[in-house]
């Protein structure tokens, strides 16, 4: 990946997109480099996989779906495969922990 960084880095800019509305600052957005390249491949030709779970849905809800929206779905289920499928070549360090928070409940002090 181009653009890669760490677990901490990512979590301090989540941390920082949270203060943006109140510090009224204008931010571009992160570009990772996998919107329009996997959007484009999912709208284009959605894979085997896509199609039959898209069917699923399809055989399932098809009463209350148009044709638009199977459409929709089956690009955005290819745009989950294919996102899926990036994340799974990220390759962890054996010290790489996901990121826990725990903190103590303030009780009645005696």
């Amino acid at each position: 990946m181009p653009n890669e960084f760490s677990r901490r880095e990512f979590a301090e800019s989540l941390a920082l997109a949270a203060l943006v509305p109140l510090l009224g600052a204008k931010v571009e957005p992160l570009q990772l480099g996998w919107g329009k390249t996997v959007a484009a491949s999912a709208a284009d030709h959605p894979g085997a996989l896509a199609k039959a779970l898209a069917e699923v849905i399809r055989v399932q809800y098809g009463s209350r779906l148009r044709q638009a929206d199977l459409v929709t779905i089956t690009s955005q289920i290819q745009n989950g495969l294919e996102r899926s499928e990036q994340i799974r070549k990220i390759e962890l360090a054996n010290g790489d922990e996901p990121f826990t928070y725990s903190a103590v409940a303030p009780g009645p002090t005696p």
